[in-house]
């Protein structure tokens, strides 16, 4: 009999003694202490575990079998005591410990390094306040037993939890800062949160780091140098740029558990920028608890550490926080003790990596080249709510950033709110947390969620509207002035002025816009906030316009009248009344231009007549849209799309005869239903057709319709614009499902021509190639089904789906869907209950990742009209804020920690760039690698 299983006898033997079918968490209570079965004696589980240990050393150690008859030479010492009298005495255990003797220089070859660790989940299954009190509680016991053990080292993530210590508990504060600066507490917060890597912009992904070094450097004295981990245990999948991502933010090492396919510990995992990260995969789990099991399976997992012989235990009680127990400590002493052992001593992530992160280990560390996805599909959807505010939050966030930095360019005594950005970023960066972002979380979590978008927000959106006046009071409109003159030009008492507060800012978009111009003549700054250029039509909200809107007329800053048209009549809000025109604007990348509103000349006076055939009927026999890009039809009983023909070669794209739009989708009850979607059991096209109405003008065209699904009703409108390549769908949906036998899903399909080789997604920072799933699969925007006979190159224009506020698209056959409202019933019973505005393009676009992603940004960043007043200015009455030149995308716009002009480059298409940048008040220029990321200062 070997060793293996005559110890295996042993382990059934020896009274409380346990053996294990498989892998076990080791964090609370163990079965047997929950049964009330007597642990074995100090002594006999010191030899069994030693003795565990020296199996798997002499299996898997350079010099395997040296030491098989050693060992078996202890067994027979055990097992002559247990045959002899029953039991494994003190005597009997020292003796056969003697017998391993020969070992102990092999065996101290190896080490552990214990990182006392709580993971304090931020507001997963309970509201803010549990949180706060979680961590405070928590830290008080670390620093309780660090008190009273002066070996004990304890490393903590998160720079939420610090800010929470710094804000209800500065005696605590005092006590952790010292055990930092004594190297006992590590800090390993390389981000706010442990946060989402798929959802999160890539520009939310680099300010989680930057506001977190900064903050913990200004606040905690701990060197931002120091803060070189990713720490992310828990996240769900990890998009393909983080390595770009993590690498230029100063992180070198990534901690993590899921994701990974391959049985790999300690890895590289390289980007396609060619960046590098040392990874850790986790072979325990983050909750561990201190056992001798830490020392029996390390031998065994040397091979897929590159042949490291240090270990890493990740230990303490989490995810409600918690962390290292007395007991893990008085184990850890006991086993330092231990002569057949690895040595093991209390210590830091950073010390671990020190050892990993040299040559002779790192270059036979296995490469991964692959993004780590995908793991729970539900979270791409579940809780629209918070996903919807989220986009919506970091898009005008950036925003506001880019008009303010480029207002301290125009006015150089504006002034750049950096702290309140600062702010602003925390509190969306909280939200990041990979159980809220995802939607795995309770009501009371979301609740909050939301109170902290609105907050940031706010922040956003009267940064951005500062901005933008600052901006205006430069450009010089006089050209627009009007001759005041006349008291019908400008009316003492008019009520314009002021008019609209608050207008437009429902749907977490818009910024707060009230009039400022009065009586006829009405002028106006058009900016564009994207980095691509704007052709299309502008909306124009007119606030208490005295003149006749069938005569109104819009002209540029030369004087030359431009396309316009009425939107829609007039409406009132409050005591106010507005109207809206569309007028038909070019506008460069961040450029603006100055437009005036006037009225024509009377021609002859308007008589009414009575019209006999107010009442003949004249239905359409086709419901279509069409422009000089493309043709849409829709089905005239559903209002689903059944063709869409791109004009500029007369090819078809959809299906024909097959259903696009939305679908209700029955799947199966897999229990964790906020985090999975269950397999698809029927798909139903909603078809309840309530009503339909067309609208139109020479700039815009659509239908309004009304569906019904179940017991909920939908508001739909889809729109075709003058020069535009796509439709716009919005849905207004109040949503009144419950979970029951099955989950309703509902969801937007689109039928593709033909199956597609591949589908390109955005993700932080890039563009992923993904292939057919038939499970849901993130991306920030929009998926593009491509072939590769195109070789990804611009060619024949492929239909795009792209969404303002949904991440969870599935690419599968020749249907592309993107998952609306996932009816989850857990941990939130009705996270979907209420209204929901969701936008949907369907565009044509060349299927490369730069046209893409100036679609996406395009839908993301439309004009802004600002009502202006005309004044002399240094700026012309329409220009560009910010040249651009070379085909690098533009990620932000910003103002650094010294004030200067901060314009961040990323290269998304696997091609060196040169850029160009031409400000206000100087200019920049510089190189980027295929795929990486660049500050440019100007």
């Amino acid at each position: 009999m070997n060793n293996d299983a005559r110890f295996n006898r042993l382990m059934q033997r020896v009274a409380g003694m346990r053996q294990r079918g498989g892998f076990e968490y080791s964090f609370g209570l163990k079965p047997e202490e929950q049964l009330k079965i007597t642990p074995p004696d100090k002594y006999a589980r010191r030899i069994m575990s030693e003795l565990e240990f020296a199996i798997k050393l002499d299996r898997y150690d350079e010099n395997s079998g040296m030491y098989e008859k050693l060992i078996s030479g202890a067994i027979d010492i055990l097992e002559q005591a247990l045959d002899a009298d029953g039991a494994l005495t003190r005597e009997t255990c020292l003796k056969a410990e003697e017998a391993l003797q020969p070992m102990r220089s092999d065996a101290k070859e190896y080490a552990l390094i214990l990182c006392g660790h709580a993971h304090i989940d931020m507001n997963w299954m309970w509201s803010y306040n549990e949180t706060v009190a979680a961590t405070i509680a928590t830290f008080t016991t670390m620093c309780d037993l660090m008190d009273e053990y002066p070996e004990f080292c304890f490393s903590q993530s998160q720079a939420s939890t610090y800010k929470i210590i710094e804000e209800h508990e500065p005696e605590l504060m005092a006590r952790m800062v010292r055990y930092i600066r004594e190297g006992r507490w590590e800090v390993t917060a390389g981000a706010w949160v442990e946060t989402d890597k798929n959802m999160p912009a890539g520009e939310s992904l680099l300010n989680t780091v930057k506001y977190t070094k900064k903050y913990l450097s200004e606040t905690w004295g701990v060197p931002a140098d120091s803060l070189c981990i990713d720490f992310s245990p828990d996240t769900f999948g990890h998009s393909r740029h983080v390595p770009e991502i993590d690498k230029y933010s100063g992180l070198k090492y990534y901690y993590h558990c899921r994701g990974l396919d391959e049985n790999y510990i300690l890895y590289r995992y390289k980007g396609p920028s060619g960046a590098e990260m040392l990874m850790y995969r986790e072979p325990y789990w983050y909750n561990s608890g201190i056992t001798p099991r830490i020392g029996a399976g390390l031998p065994g997992l040397v091979s897929r550490m590159g042949g490291l012989k240090t270990g890493l235990i990740v230990y303490g009680v989490g995810d409600h926080g918690g962390g290292v127990t007395r007991r893990d400590i008085e184990n850890a002493l006991e086993m330092q003790e231990w002569p057949i052992f690895p040595r093991v001593r209390f210590g830091t992530f950073r010390e671990f990596f020190a050892l990993a992160d040299v040559p002779e280990i790192r270059e036979k560390l296995p490469v991964v080249e692959h993004e780590l996805n995908f793991l729970f599909d539900g979270c791409y959807t579940t809780q629209s709510r918070i996903k919807r505010a989220n986009r919506q939050t970091e898009a005008k966030l950036l925003e506001a950033q880019e008009f303010s930095a480029l207002a301290c360019t125009a006015d150089p005594g504006f002034r750049y709110n950096e702290k309140g950005f600062e702010t602003a970023w925390q509190k969306t960066l909280f939200t990041h947390f990979h159980d809220i972002l995802t939607g795995s979380c309770v009501r009371d979590s979301r609740d909050y969620a939301m109170g902290l978008y609105q907050e940031a927000l706010a922040v956003a959106e009267t940064e951005e509207h500062r901005a933008l006046r600052a901006i205006a009071d430069k450009i010089d409109t006089t050209a627009l002035a009007a001759d005041n003159a006349n008291e019908r030009e400008f009316p003492y008492g008019t009520m314009s002025e002021g008019a609209g507060v608050g207008f437009g800012l429902g749907g977490w978009r818009g910024i707060p816009n009230p009039e400022r111009g009065a009586g006829i003549r009405r002028a106006y700054n058009i900016f564009n906030p994207a980095s691509v250029p704007f052709s299309g039509p502008v909306k124009i909200t007119v606030w208490d316009w005295p003149g006749d809107a069938g005569r109104a007329y819009f002209t540029d800053a030369a004087g030359r009248e431009v396309t316009a048209c009425l939107n829609s009549g007039t409406e009132r809000y409050w005591d106010h009344q507005f109207m809206t025109f569309l007028v038909k604007l070019e506008l460069p990348a961040f450029g603006y231009t100055s437009i005036l509103l006037n009225e024509r000349e009377m021609g002859e006076y308007p008589s009414v007549d009575y019209s006999p055939d107010w009442g003949r009927l004249g239905y359409e026999d086709r419901y279509v849209l069409e422009n000089a890009q493309l043709r849409a039809e829709f089905d005239m009983t559903t209002m689903s799309l059944i063709s869409l023909v791109d004009k500029t070669d007369g090819e078809e794209t959809l299906k024909l005869g097959a259903h696009s739009g939305l679908v209700l989708i029955d799947t199966q009850d897999n229990g964790m239903t906020a985090w999975t979607i269950g397999k698809y059991l029927r798909t139903m096209p909603v078809t309840a057709l309530k009503n339909v109405n067309r609208f139109g003008n020479a700039l815009r065209q659509g239908y309004s319709f009304t569906l019904e699904v179940l017991g909920s009703r939908v508001r739909g409108e889809v729109t075709l614009e003058d020069g535009a390549a796509g439709l716009g769908f919005h849905y207004s949906i109040d949503w009144n499902e419950r979970s029951g036998e099955t989950l309703p899903l509902l969801a937007f399909r689109l039928a593709l021509r033909e199956r597609p080789d591949e589908f390109l997604c955005d993700v932080p920072m890039g563009a992923a190639v993904r292939g057919h799933a038939n499970h849901d699969i993130p991306a920030l925007s929009y998926v593009c089904p491509v072939n590769k006979k195109n070789n990804y190159a611009a060619g024949r224009r492929q239909p795009v789906l792209r969404s303002d506020c949904k991440y969870g698209y599935r690419c599968f056959g020749d249907e592309l869907t993107l998952s609306l409202i996932n009816t989850a019933h857990f941990p939130d019973p009705v996270p979907e209950r209420g209204e929901h505005d969701i936008s949907i393009v369907v565009d044509l676009s060349d299927p490369v990742p730069n046209a893409l992603a100036a679609g996406s940004e395009r839908m993301m960043h439309p004009p802004v009209a600002l009502p202006v007043n005309t004044s002399k200015g240094e700026l012309p009455p329409e220009g560009t804020l910010l040249e651009v030149e070379g085909h690098a995308r533009v990620s932000s716009v910003t103002r650094d920690e010294n004030g200067q002009l901060n314009v961040r480059l990323n290269e998304i298409e696997g091609r060196s760039a040169t850029v160009r940048i031409y400000a206000l008040d100087g200019s920049a220029e510089l190189s980027l690698k295929p795929y990486s990321i660049a500050d440019a200062k100007v």
